[in-house]
């Protein structure tokens, strides 16, 4: 029906989009002021996505096809604001008693496959977890399927977990709370320095110049600065927001097992989940109703943000900023490549600890050393499979 609605001529939006701003409304009177506070930082954070075009697999690509590294060096910013901010937090706020703990994970065969196969799935599918939520709020068809499909790989990698249990894991690390907070900083800082030297070296070797995220004599941005700059800015303070409220930092990719275990048991499917490793390992979290999962509640935020922001945009006539992701059309022949996308990045993004949120951004922000890991493998994964891809299509 919201397709319908959304979709049809323009006397019918108005009433679509006062119909889900008094869902929202709603659903926050109904929960706690904790619960209604995350539940208002994931839309912040959807109103940032799609208002500056923040992203992530679109500015991955732009690098590796055509190496203009503007947006991957904008998340190298995000990174190194964010470790500012979470580096002496986690730190020192449980010194005053203020329970935080960052997205830390031990590093192993899993991290560095799951990661791999969710490389792939972002060239395939175009997206990564945090575009298919912004997509679906955008009321892209085609995304609700490749969700769906996240949810089933997700789910599948839980049941799994215990076999990814038996390879080899190094012990958890963290720059931020293994050594001091700004020995850590120093080292966390250099590696995303020295990255930056490296992509704006490619950059600049293609096409002899580097485009600024800073410029006097960019009149297109405000005061000079690039809207990616702003962006960076409000994700690194709305996640630091979400550690104070939640204990832990943004992720999305818990969300995939937690409502394929409601899928179980809402069609009773004979499923013995309870059983599962990944239960035992996250038995307060699988039993908690989504009306009380952070993480549910960012990412449900995260959709309706970019859902109403979208909304207005068209009824105010001022379409929304479009990345370039290369999206392809809608076309029966796509829908096995989404189905494989949306079944990789579930699967390895449960099984890598996260996805390009949790595992990618929250992760070194955080300091831990699988982050880095991660990183370099759904990299190498996305690079791999995009150029495998054009070989073929010539």
């Amino acid at each position: 029906m919201i397709f319908t609605l959304y979709h049809s001529q323009g006397a019918w939006r108005k009433p679509t989009a006062l119909i889900l701003s008094f869902l929202l409304i709603a659903s926050m009177l109904s929960l706690s002021a904790n619960t209604s506070q995350l539940l208002l930082v994931g839309i912040l954070l959807g109103f940032t996505f799609i208002h500056f075009g923040f992203g992530f697999t679109g500015c991955w690509r732009l690098f590796m096809e055509e190496k203009k590294a503007i947006g991957i060096k904008s998340h190298l910013w995000l990174l190194a604001v964010g470790s500012l901010l979470f580096f002496p937090a986690l730190t020192l706020l449980p010194e005053y008693e203020v329970a935080v703990q960052g997205a830390i994970r031990p590093m192993g065969a899993n991290v560095i496959f799951g990661a791999f196969i969710f490389g792939i799935g972002m060239a395939l599918a175009g997206t990564c977890s945090s575009g298919t939520l912004r997509l679906l709020g955008e009321f892209k068809l085609r995304f609700y399927w490749v969700f769906i499909c996240m949810i089933i790989g997700g789910t599948f990698a839980a049941s799994q977990f215990e076999f990814w249990l038996t390879f080899y894991q190094w012990n958890v690390f963290s720059f931020a709370t293994d050594m001091h907070w700004l020995i850590g900083l120093a080292i966390n800082l250099s590696i995303i320095a020295v990255l930056y030297a490296v992509f704006s070296a490619i950059e600049k070797r293609h096409h002899q110049t580097i485009a600024p995220l800073i410029s006097p004599k960019n009149t297109e941005c405000r005061w000079g600065i690039s809207p990616l700059i702003w962006a960076i800015i409000l994700l690194a303070l709305l996640n630091f927001i979400i550690l104070i409220l939640a204990g832990s930092p943004w992720a999305v990719s818990w969300i995939f097992p937690k409502l394929g275990v409601v899928a179980i048991e809402l069609f009773s499917l004979k499923i013995d989940w309870d059983f599962w490793e990944f239960t035992a390992m996250n038995e307060t979290g699988m039993n908690k109703p989504l009306s009380e999962d952070t993480i549910f509640l960012t990412s449900l935020g995260f959709f309706l943000g970019v859902a109403i922001y979208h909304l207005i945009s068209h009824l105010t006539h001022c379409p929304t900023k479009n990345r370039k992701t290369n999206l392809p059309s809608f076309k029966l022949q796509t829908l096995f490549t989404s189905t494989i996308a949306g079944l990789l990045m579930g699967y390895g993004a449960v099984i890598a600890y996260g996805c390009n949120i949790g595992g990618f951004f929250s992760a070194i922000i955080s300091g831990s050393l699988h982050g880095w890991a991660w990183f370099a493998s759904a990299f190498v994964g996305m690079a791999l499979t995009l150029f495998i891809t054009k070989k073929r299509n010539r």
